[in-house]
Parts: C-alpha cells; sequence; structure tokens
C-alpha cells in the first residue's frame, strides 16, 4: 500500500511517501509560506519525483495534533480533501505520538512535547521497551506541574522536542535521570506519521473521514474571542 503522510501541526512541517518497503520520499514544508492552497502543490510535487501520481495512492496519513492551529486545520483539510476525491482509507495519528515512536526502540519513559505558550507544553507520558505504551493522556499543562508530576520517576526519561531545551535547566534541577535529543530525535516527522498511519490502515483500523477532527487540546484565540462576543 502507498501511503502519502502530511504533517503541518508544527513549524517543523513535512510531507512523506511510504509504503511496506519503507520510506521511498520525504521533504520539509516552509509552513511560513504555506497555507491551503500552496500544500497540494508540493504534495503532488513529492508524488512526480518519486514517480507516482495521485491514482497509485492507497491510502493517506495526517497529523491530528497538537500543535498549530493553523498548520492543523490546513493539514487535515488538505488530507480529507485527497481521501475523499480519490476514494481512498485515511487514519489521523497523534503528533505526540509520532514524537514518541521517534525512540521506538529506546528503554525509559518518553516525554514529548510541544510548545503551548505561557509556560505550557501539550505533552503525554509513553513507557518504552521493545513496545510503546501509553501512561498517562495527552494535555496542555504548565510546565512546572508537569515536572513535579515527573519528579519522581527513577527511570530514564527522554523529553522530545525542540521545546525541551527551552526548560532545559528547569528539567535537569527538578527530573531524576532526564536525558535530552539531537534535532534528529526531537521533531515531528511525516514518515512517522506514514508509518503509524500505514499499520492501522493493513491492520483496518482507518478513521471514518467525516468524523474526523482536530486534536487542538485547546480553543483557538478565534474560538475564544466568538464566545466572548456571543455572551456579551
Amino acid at each position: 500500500m502507498l501511503v502519502l503522510a502530511i504533517d503541518s501541526s508544527t513549524n517543523s512541517g513535512s510531507v512523506a511517501l511510504i509504503s511496506e518497503e519503507g520510506i521511498i520520499g520525504e521533504t520539509l514544508l516552509n509552513l511560513q509560506e504555506t497555507h491551503s492552497q500552496r500544500l497540494m502543490p508540493q504534495l503532488v510535487n513529492l508524488l512526480e519525483s518519486c514517480g507516482y501520481k495521485p491514482k497509485d495512492l492507497g491510502g493517506i496519513g495526517v497529523a491530528l495534533g497538537p500543535g498549530s492551529f493553523t498548520g492543523i486545520r490546513i493539514g487535515l483539510t488538505t488530507a480529507k480533501t485527497l481521501a475523499q476525491s480519490l476514494d481512498i482509507p485515511i487514519a489521523g495519528i497523534s503528533t505526540l505520538e509520532a514524537m514518541a515512536y521517534n525512540l521506538e526502540y529506546s528503554r525509559g519513559y518518553l516525554c514529548p512535547m510541544i510548545d503551548g505558550r505561557r509556560n505550557r507544553v501539550f505533552t503525554s507520558l509513553y513507557r518504552a521497551n521493545n513496545n510503546i505504551e501509553v501512561e498517562s493522556k495527552e494535555s496542555l499543562i504548565n510546565i512546572d506541574d508537569l515536572l513535579s508530576q515527573l519528579s519522581e520517576i527513577e527511570d530514564d526519561i527522554y523529553f522530545i522536542g525542540e521545546v525541551a531545551g527551552v526548560y532545559k535547566d528547569k528539567i535537569i534541577k527538578m527530573i531524576k535521570n532526564p536525558n535530552f535529543l539531537n534535532s534528529n530525535f526531537n521533531l515531528p516527522k511525516a514518515a512517522k506519521i506514514g508509518e503509524l498511519a500505514l499499520n492501522k490502515l493493513i491492520s483496518g483500523e482507518g478513521d471514518n473521514l467525516f468524523a474526523l477532527t482536530p486534536n487542538y487540546l485547546k480553543r483557538s484565540q478565534a474560538e475564544i474571542q466568538w464566545e466572548k462576543k456571543h455572551n456579551q
């Protein structure tokens, strides 16, 4: 099965082409310049550079967030449009889960983090030991509260994400056995989204196209302003 994967949930967006044989191609997105009208040509360019056409696709994988509201919306809208027009299945993947799978062969706790602003992070906790198990659900939490919750863990904790560098001093102070990664492992990758989506689709666990929704974990500023305006 040939799967096109889209991750525009963070500033380090990418698109990838995956099959059972592995990664066929992957390219980075300039999300400061990318919007819905520009994303589709980049997807087509990736396909053509790998020798394929849209009709060759067997499925779509897409990052659901959390992360950038605009990026998540653009990526999911594009993915659903493609899946519907080509009549192929779609699978949504958590951005945090995909980041954790960057270290799927590690041992210890995995704590992927995405900047949520105002000293908050989008995060979840996983345990890696030959496979990856979810230890806590995804949330938006103050960094001090998160580190307090993790402070009693004796095992290695791998902090994944560029924002981990921002809070590195706090993490070292509060966590017993912290581990930090180079940039190659810190970024969410469309290739990993594609791998996870491919596994879901092969297992017949794709998502309902019309029920698939973004995972914002918090309301956008536009939604907050709309609610304030209409509740006055």
